[in-house]
């Protein structure tokens, strides 16, 4: 049996390679973006003995020494940080938040910023702790 030249031609392009190779890249981003977003900002957290898990996925919001008031990596006022979780709430009722606060701050700055959070209608709050 003899082949033509016109037989041989490859008329498709095989695009298993590339769904490959973007899934894997995919993944990869979607497990660093967790780790970027989770060192947003340092702060010194209170000691727990607990061994409770913090809730996920959640919203984060931490409370720097110096007053500084983030929501997942961006710079918030409070009035801000309540506009905001108001909103998600509105979008995914059962949503939680994790909330970090320097260990040395004055309660009534850590209290404030619980309260932001509750008026927004957030029902699911977490404090993070390291473990002793």
């Amino acid at each position: 049996m003899k082949f033509d030249d016109e037989q041989m031609i490859v008329s498709g392009i095989n695009v298993t390679p590339l769904v490959d190779i973007t899934l894997v890249l995919l993944i990869i981003f979607m497990v660093t973006a967790t780790f970027v977003s989770e060192r947003a900002m340092e702060v010194n957290l209170p000691k727990s003995a607990s061994k409770e898990n913090a809730p996920t996925p959640a919203l984060t919001v931490t409370l720097g020494k110096d007053g500084t008031l983030k929501l997942m990596r961006k710079n918030v006022s409070l009035e801000e940080l309540r506009v905001a979780l108001a909103k998600e709430v509105r979008i995914y009722p059962d949503e939680k938040v994790l909330m970090k606060a320097e260990k040395d701050l004055p309660y009534y700055k850590v209290a404030e910023v619980l309260e932001a959070i509750k008026l927004a209608g957030v029902r699911k709050v977490a404090l993070a702790m390291e473990r002793k």
